[in-house]
Formats: C-alpha cells, sequence, structure tokens
C-alpha cells in the first residue's frame, strides 16, 4: 500500500532541530524482570521514556507495548503529540503551537485514537491477517483530528501507519521486547530482537 502523500511535510519542519521530532532514531522495548505484573520500560538513548508502563488490565493483553503506536505516528504520519512530550521535542518557541498542537488535548487525543484502534486490533489479532482498518474506525479519527496539523494526513495515510505500527507490536509481543528503529526520512520501521 501506497501513502496518499506525495511529498511528506514536516509538521515541525521551521522549527528548530531541538523542537524537532528527530528524523531517525531507535528505540527499545525492555520487559522488566522479576515485576509483579508484566511491565514494560522504554529507553531512548540509555535514557527512559515516559513511565515504566503495564497493560492495566485484568487480562494480559499486552497494551504494555502501546508506545510503539506514538513513535510510529511520529514517523509515519509526522505526528504525536505524545512521542514530543516524551522526547522533549514539543515547540515550546511558539506558545500557540505548544499550546494547540503539542498541548494536552492533543496528547488526549492521540492516546484514545491509540485505544479506539487497539479495541479493534484486539477483535482482529491485533491485525495480524488483516489488511486493513474498519471504515469506521478511520472516519472517527478523521473526525477527531479535524482541529490539529494532522488532519491533512488521509484515511490510507493512518491506515498504513496503524498496520505498520501494530507489525512491529506483534514482533515486540513474540520477542518480550526488543529494538525498534524508525526512519521518519524513508517512512520505515524497522524491529531487531533483544539479543542483537
Amino acid at each position: 500500500m501506497e501513502s496518499n502523500n506525495k511529498a511528506f511535510t514536516y509538521f515541525d519542519e521551521s522549527f528548530d532541530t531541538k523542537e524537532q521530532l528527530p528524523r531517525a532514531f531507535s528505540v527499545s522495548f525492555e520487559e522488566i524482570a522479576g515485576a509483579d505484573v508484566p511491565q514494560v520500560r522504554v529507553v531512548l538513548d540509555d535514557n527512559q521514556l515516559g513511565d515504566i508502563i503495564n497493560d492495566n488490565s485484568i487480562e494480559n493483553d499486552f497494551y504494555r507495548y502501546h508506545d510503539i503506536f506514538h513513535y510510529s505516528f511520529a514517523t509515519l504520519l509526522g505526528w504525536s503529540p505524545c512521542a514530543r512530550a516524551m522526547m522533549k521535542k514539543k515547540r515550546k518557541s511558539d506558545r500557540i503551537i505548544d499550546e494547540v498542537q503539542d498541548g494536552a488535548r492533543a496528547a488526549i487525543t492521540e492516546e484514545a485514537i491509540s485505544l479506539i484502534v487497539f479495541n479493534e486490533a484486539k477483535r482482529k489479532d491485533y491485525f495480524a491477517n488483516s489488511r486493513s482498518v474498519s471504515k469506521t474506525t478511520l472516519r472517527i479519527i478523521k473526525e477527531m483530528t479535524e482541529n490539529f496539523e494532522v488532519h491533512v494526513r488521509s484515511e490510507k495515510d493512518w491506515e498504513l501507519a496503524i498496520l505498520e505500527s501494530y507489525r512491529i507490536f506483534r514482533l515486540l509481543i513474540c520477542n518480550n521486547g526488543g529494538k525498534v528503529l524508525f526512519d521518519m526520512n524513508n517512512k520505515e520501521i524497522s524491529y531487531q530482537s533483544a539479543i542483537n
């Protein structure tokens, strides 16, 4: 599947690099040994990103790996207020952008999208044998993001980002974590097992 975007626009291109999402980076998802419940630590350059995550669920549904969605959205859509906050890449030099595009409402919207998609994904074996996201889910995502810069991304762009993030999500589950390489310039995400 190909994106509908002929030329990819970086929403943060006009900002200093310290306020840009990194164009290439790698993140490790590390299962914490000996924890009472399964937990994951997410690490970039030896620094923990965000909080240690568990499933926050009665069932073991692997939601502890859901940060993969934020970093995938950042890479494939150029948008993730959650990744910006965790990586300390908020665009604070512009008060309006910082408040509206990188603020709490945008981050809550992204978390809600992740959960909406996750609920569909669980019913579909985390998209293991599916090449599509429901039209209803994609329509809801477009409606939820219409006031944010990412509104220019098409439903097809969202579908590609979701399916690719779930490809990696399944690898993280199968291997109890691992390292994920993100290449925003080439719109590629690749996986390495933790033993590499």
